[in-house]
């Protein structure tokens, strides 16, 4: 199928700001679970009641949010700014020194294998039309991507996806015990007893957090391109290490 080449840089900026916020989301996500797992297993180990646990894992989930979300923010607004300046600096030098941009495109593209009267016509090509010329010139030797950073869309998808991570984790200690948790609690219990007499919703707590590890991994190969099930085991085994160092942790300070 023949696609127009305004259709074409659509597709390419559609697809980079769509992965950038998905990998926002999935990173945010993941360390949500972890994080807020570990702290609850900490706790957990340390004999803490359900009511201080459920207070560490919020104020984790509040803490973490405003962290994560705003640390993203102050990164990718740096990261804007210094597009910014550069793309300015470009400009300049396009229009003060166009013969040595002209020649910084012409040397780009010999590297490349392009020569003599080819390689006059990529020059003559890109240089004729300023914005092409300044986003090859972005791209090509300042190694920019061609979307600059959006700080406050990268921020709050960060800080929410971290809230829906920190969310699963803490689920079970905000649900009241409900007739389905009494009828759950006497399958999980037995398990518990196994695992170091573990309270029986800390076990809940351990199940849903590690599928949603797994999922974090899966996802995390939409942009990695690495194997799904390498990808979720990895993720779930860095989670299951934090979350069973916290425990041992938690288990010496008590």
């Amino acid at each position: 199928m023949n696609t127009t080449p305004d259709a074409h840089n659509l597709h390419i900026e559609l697809h980079s700001k769509i992965g950038g916020s998905l990998k926002e989301a999935v990173f945010g996500f993941n360390d949500g679970v972890v994080s807020t797992f570990a702290v609850i297993a900490g706790l957990t180990g340390g004999l803490t009641s359900e009511k201080t646990i459920l207070l560490g894992a919020l104020a984790t989930l509040t803490a973490g949010a405003f962290s994560m979300g705003l640390g993203t923010f102050l990164g990718s607004k740096s990261e804007k700014d210094l597009y910014e300046s550069e793309r300015r600096r470009e400009m300049d030098e396009m229009k003060n020194i166009p013969e040595r941009e002209r020649q910084e495109i012409r040397d780009i593209y010999e590297e490349r294998g392009f020569k003599g009267e080819l390689l006059e016509k990529v020059v003559d090509v890109i240089t004729s039309d300023e914005k092409v010329w300044l986003d090859v010139m972005m791209k090509e030797e300042l190694g920019f991507v061609e979307n600059p950073p959006t700080p406050w869309k990268d921020g709050i998808v960060m800080s929410t996806a971290f809230v829906i991570g920190s969310f699963i984790p803490t689920l079970p200690y905000l649900l009241p015990k409900t007739r389905i948790m009494c009828i759950a609690e006497p399958c999980i219990q037995p398990t518990a007893r196994l695992i170091w007499g573990l309270p029986a919703i800390f076990i809940v707590s351990l199940g849903i957090s590690l599928v949603g590890l797994l999922l974090a991994g899966a996802l995390k190969t939409r942009f990695t391109r690495r194997n799904i099930f390498l990808s979720a085991l990895e993720s779930l085994a860095v989670g299951s290490l934090a979350a069973g160092g916290s425990y041992m942790v938690g288990i010496f300070l008590s």
